[in-house]
């Protein structure tokens, strides 16, 4: 009985000398283009790296951002002592009446409103200090008179609870938080400003970035810091680093650079009035 046998397989050709080295070539030739690959992928990513990391370094090696008030020139300033938002109340220049400002939202975030016009230079200026890299608060705007009465209120209690008379905590709390009838709250031009990383209404807020920025540059936005630390004696009132102003640019601009409190600058200026006449 005839058995059937394998058909033998036959083995591959092989390749010619001239085809293994078109083969040689074209492995070379991948692996060059991996390698190039691979090193344009490392380019790119250490030039983003780089990227990235110069303006960290150079913010590292120059530190902080300085923030310095430009040069003033008031010699075409005219005070107008009939202005408006140079209003001033104080213990001295008390309340006749209740002012009736028109008012506008100046911080969304609190909902705190301000005489329109302060309302507008304020929303301008905290966008201006956004963009160097400072978050401020509206903490409080305008106050009617049960808001200013409350406010007081609160600050008198907090000092009756620490054993003083009736009229030393109405005394001690009048030196930070107006009375109601000498609170300037009421006309809409007051400010007190905190900042995100700062939010404490305290001396220590004249530390802080948010008071350097405001210091050098609220007054181009046309808010003056109302309480300056050396001005007591004029003010009546203490050192409130928070507590701004709404005076309008110019007024701003020439009440810094004279380095007066309101009470003194408009007391200058009423003199400077009577001696003209």
């Amino acid at each position: 009985m005839e058995q059937n046998q394998a058909t033998p397989r036959r083995a591959a050709p092989q390749p010619t000398r001239r085809q293994r080295r078109i083969r040689r070539r074209l492995r070379l030739v991948r692996n060059w283009v991996l390698f190039l690959g691979a090193c344009a992928g490392a380019m790119v990513l250490m030039t983003t790296g780089i990227l990235w990391l110069l303006p960290k370094a150079h913010a590292l090696i120059a530190g902080p951002e300085v923030f310095e008030a430009q040069q003033y020139d008031g010699s075409a300033y005219t005070l107008d002592l009939a202005d408006g938002r140079l209003a001033l109340v104080n213990t001295n220049l008390p309340l006749t009446a209740e002012p009736t400002p028109e008012l506008a939202v100046a911080d969304d975030a609190t909902g705190q409103q301000l005489e329109a016009e302060a309302a507008q230079q304020y929303r301008t200026m905290a966008e201006a200090a956004r963009n160097s890299g400072i978050a401020l608060t509206l903490e409080t705007g305008y106050q009617d008179a049960a808001a200013r009465q409350a406010a007081f209120d609160a600050a008198k209690q907090a000092y009756l609870e620490k054993g003083l008379s009736e009229e030393e905590a109405s005394a001690k709390a009048a030196l930070t938080v107006p009375m109601p009838e000498a609170s300037e709250y009421a006309t809409g031009y007051a400010a007190d400003i905190l900042a995100a990383d700062s939010a404490a209404k305290d001396e220590t807020f004249a530390q802080s970035r948010a008071y350097e920025w405001l210091t050098a540059y609220a007054a181009e936005y046309g808010f003056i810091l109302r309480c300056p630390e050396d001005r007591q004696a004029a003010t009546g009132m203490a050192f409130a680093p928070w507590h701004w102003r709404y005076v309008g640019v110019e007024n701003a601009l020439a009440i810094r650079a004279s380095g007066l409190s309101l009470e003194e600058f408009l007391a200058l200026g009423q003199l400077s009035a009577a001696n003209e006449t």
